[in-house]
């Protein structure tokens, strides 16, 4: 059977079931686009109008359905676009196969669009330190066993992340001989290994022991599937659950034991709990900065149990590690835990965890219905909260939105799906485009995003590729006049506003109609749910709703740090009297 390099990829990419190619065609893939021509019945392509918005559609895809996409790019800038995406990819272990363009394997050149160093290094080069696997093909008969490495390598259980191939121009178009039986279709059992018995009855014996218990749930409980072993052990403990941006959805949050978040985005619940917490077990978490308050979170004499998969992470905080699959391995410390502790014997923390609860509730209920004009952003994600349903998904990347919405978003959806907040690598033009990929993968769910005005400049030309691909879904621009995420950590810190302010005047609502989109404005709660409910009866095409929201009235300090260092000197020289409370709150970090 002749196959050229390029049909014979799309084969491979069919048979381990990739559904959806993102990607924009050009000088140095023309022949991956003829090939994917050719099987348009067997996978779709999706031509978006930035490499960028390409991947971050791809990786919205893949959030919701737990699957690869694959984008393909052009040679030179185009490869180039890819890796931001591609380092978004890394840092959240999503998988996805990246195929950009190269220049010719038999040396002829330079090329239009060729970087010129030596012949070994072209700019594909660049993917290399975000990729997983990185390989260039020279020959199409490679493709037989680099198509397997990479998504081996994509698909590690706790180690996922992005496959780079490089195809130049010549392999694509080069004919091989293949047998008929070629590619042979994969079947990916799931990996389900608990961790090691032993290491599990020693954690069962210091979390008996233990006296105020907090569970961290992160992104691994959600991929594992272990809400339900989540709640079990917080309720065989007592013990309460601070969620992670991406672990959001671990537990109901109308489960008693829910305190939301902790760290500089957390709760105040969540942060006063987490630095009386005596034992720590943090499930599917990379325990960033975001999670540990810049290591100033817990107490210090505090003991870390972590569940994790990926080995990487297993061992941070100098923990003890439970190395295996969330579900399978919290299953198995619930099992393993003493019988014979007396019933209420944590009453006293239990107390404590309802109280703080309780008063977190009614604090975050004061933001929630916040009055005032223009409308506060608190108040207009409370709206669009409640309008939400459980076949909702929410999602989100960059900003002050995502800290708000972590402290005050009550899910609905019971599956882990219905908030999707890209945090890992906090990427600036996510959004639009992963809403996008996230309503190709589940049709049967709405889609609502909420982004900032500088987010969604960065990114708002995949509302096209939506309008051609006639895919609805709700865009609400939160329209605060620029950065005001970063204008309000350089008041915080002493700075000057600088640089923050999205100086000239952008009418949103233009935007998108210009753009083929519904564009409706809204002032005041009660129109932003009429925005909301003539978005979702709408069909064809993204509605994009523009919300001018309060820039100053943010959610201020809520216990937890984040370490932004302030200079020690200021423009004259002299020293910053700011500086000595910073260095006072840095000596309180615990470098386990």
């Amino acid at each position: 059977m002749k196959r050229t390099g390029a049909q014979a990829l799309v084969d491979a990419l069919v048979a381990e079931g990739v559904e959806l190619v993102f990607g924009i065609l050009g000088h140095g893939n023309v022949q991956l686009g003829e090939a994917l021509a050719e099987a348009c019945s067997r996978i779709r392509f999706v031509p978006a109008k930035h490499e960028q918005g390409a991947v971050h559609a791809a990786l919205g895809w893949t959030r919701m359905t737990g699957k690869p996409a694959a984008v393909t790019a052009s040679v030179g800038p185009g490869a180039t676009n890819l890796v931001t995406g591609a380092a978004c990819a890394r840092v959240n272990r999503w998988p996805l196969l990246l195929l950009p363009g190269e220049v010719f394997a038999d040396g002829s050149g330079p090329l239009l669009q060729q970087i010129e160093s030596d012949h070994a290094t072209t700019a594909n080069d660049c993917l290399r330190p975000v990729s997983k696997y990185w390989t260039r093909v020279q020959r199409p008969e490679q493709l037989k066993r680099v198509v397997r490495e990479a998504f081996d390598a994509m698909l590690e259980p706790g180690n996922e992340g992005p496959a780079t191939l490089c195809l130049p121009m010549d392999v694509q178009a080069e004919a091989m001989d293949l047998p008929p039986h070629w590619p042979p279709p994969r079947v990916r059992a799931p990996l389900r290994s608990a961790a090691d018995p032993e290491a599990v009855f020693q954690a069962a014996q210091w979390i008996d022991q233990a006296e105020r218990p907090l569970l961290i749930a992160g992104g691994g409980a959600l991929r594992s599937g272990a809400m339900a072993e989540v709640r079990a052990l917080a309720e065989a403990l007592d013990a309460p659950v601070a969620q992670t941006q991406a672990g959001k959805g671990a537990l109901a949050w109308t489960h008693p034991l829910n305190v939301f978040a902790l760290g500089p985005t957390g709760t105040r619940a969540g942060n006063a709990l987490a630095a009386k917490a005596d034992v720590v077990v943090a499930i599917g978490t990379r325990l960033t900065d975001f999670a540990t308050a810049s290591e100033t979170a817990f107490a210090p004499d505090a003991r870390f149990i972590n569940v994790n998969r990926s080995w990487f992470d297993v061992g941070k905080e100098r923990a003890w590690p439970l190395w295996g699959d969330a579900k399978a391995t919290l299953a198995s410390l619930r099992g393993a835990l003493p019988k014979s502790a007396a019933p209420g014997r944590r009453q006293p923390w239990r107390a404590t965890v309802d109280a703080a609860r309780a008063a977190w509730l009614v604090e975050a209920d004061g933001w929630r219905n916040r009055p005032g004009t223009p409308l506060r952003q608190s108040r207009a994600i409370a709206v669009v909260n409640d309008f939400a349903s459980a076949r909702s998904v929410v999602i989100s990347a960059a900003g002050s939105l995502p800290g708000d919405l972590q402290r005050l978003w009550r899910d609905l959806a019971d599956d882990g799906l219905g908030y999707v907040c890209e945090y890992g690598f906090s990427t600036m033009g996510f959004e639009v485009a992963a809403g996008l990929g996230a309503r190709l993968a589940c049709p049967d769910r709405e889609a609502i995003v909420l982004v900032g005005d500088m987010s969604f400049l960065l990114s708002a030309q995949e509302l096209v590729t939506a309008v051609e691909q006639q895919v609805a879904y709700t865009v609400i621009v939160f329209a605060n006049r620029g950065g005001q995420s970063i204008r309000g950590l350089q008041r915080g810190r002493g700075f000057q506003d600088f640089g923050m302010a999205l100086a000239a005047p952008v009418d949103f609502v233009q935007l998108a109609q210009g753009m083929g989109c519904r564009g409706l404005r809204a002032a005041t709660a009660e129109e932003l749910k009429g925005a909301l409910d003539f978005a979702r009866g709408e069909r064809l095409r993204p509605t994009v709703i523009e919300v001018a929201v309060d820039p100053d009235d943010r959610i201020g300090d809520t216990g937890g740090w984040w370490d932004v260092p302030v200079p020690a000197v200021d423009a004259s020289g002299a020293p910053r009297p700011d500086r000595a409370a910073y260095l006072a709150a840095k000596a309180k970090q615990v470098l386990r």
